[in-house]
């Protein structure tokens, strides 16, 4: 629908635009006030949360709250997931793979970028939705209640039927034979939907804070006694079957183990101005 105020086309919703082949006259084409009233409409429709929807890829931080700048191998790997992101959305979609999976520690962006994405392709007349790993899983426990309205299959719909979908955080939850089996059929169904009928692509942008290994860390209690923690792997949230499905779905997109906390540099930074 064209903004009744729009100084271009009157609020006819079309604009005179000169012919491409160069010819004498003009041609009549949609004005670009309606591209933009529909995108917000898509954008609303993809449920992407209130704090995070002024991320772009010109907001993406490569800074520290103090100004100073990560380590070299750390700025360079925020700076490559950045890059790879946006040319991954540049070229879809005729790019060679299905989606991201942003791979990082937590607080270092890959949401802010997953994010940009989403809006970014919402922005050129793609359909896109939002969804949190762990809430989405919640919410179908809920479903089985008998006082639900909601069915399993109506809060999935949107999941399996859009054409670009973000699946934030996922891993989140403490695996269990039905965890891997809802997150199996979620990105299989996406999988094989793409590979039916390629007139209707299915783009999957995940984040995820578990690293492909294992990393065990020593920590030392006041009373010097060394306890090993190790931390768990992807693939052992979600099952093997599942991370191997990934890596022929989507390119890994790492940000090193290390790089600092952005959300914790904000705060501490804020205490320090207080």
């Amino acid at each position: 629908m064209a903004l009744e105020n729009c100084t271009i086309c009157r609020g006819t919703g079309w604009k005179l635009v000169p012919r491409a082949d160069g010819a004498a006259g003009k041609v009549a084409v949609q004005c670009d006030c309606g591209m933009r009233e529909r995108a917000g409409r898509v954008i609303e429709r993809a449920r992407i949360p209130k704090h995070y929807e002024e991320c772009d890829f010109e907001s993406f931080e490569t800074e520290l709250a103090d100004g100073k700048s990560y380590t070299t191998q750390n700025a360079s790997a925020l700076k490559q997931a950045k890059l790879i992101t946006q040319r991954f959305v540049s070229e879809y979609p005729g790019g060679d793979q299905a989606g991201l999976l942003l791979m990082g520690p937590p607080g270092t962006g890959k949401t802010h970028l997953a994010i940009a994405a989403l809006r970014t392709l919402i922005s050129r007349g793609h359909g896109g939705y939002f969804c949190e790993y762990g809430k989405l899983l919640r919410e179908i426990q809920q479903s089985y209640s008998s006082e639900n309205d909601l069915t399993e299959m109506k809060i999935l719909e949107p999941v399996l039927s859009t054409e670009v979908l973000v699946l934030d955080d996922l891993g989140c939850i403490k695996p269990s034979d039905w965890v891997r089996d809802t997150v199996g059929y979620i990105l299989n169904e996406r999988y094989v939907q793409r590979s039916r009928d390629l007139t209707h692509p299915r783009c999957t942008i995940i984040t995820t804070n578990y690293f492909d290994e294992l990393e065990q860390k020593e920590i030392r209690s006041p009373t010097g006694k060394i306890s090993i923690l190790t931390e768990d792997a992807l693939w052992n949230r979600i099952g093997e079957r599942m991370r191997s499905r990934l890596y022929e779905m989507c390119r890994t997109v790492k940000i090193e183990r290390g790089t600092p906390d952005f959300r914790l540099q904000v705060r501490q930074a804020g205490r320090a101005r207080a």
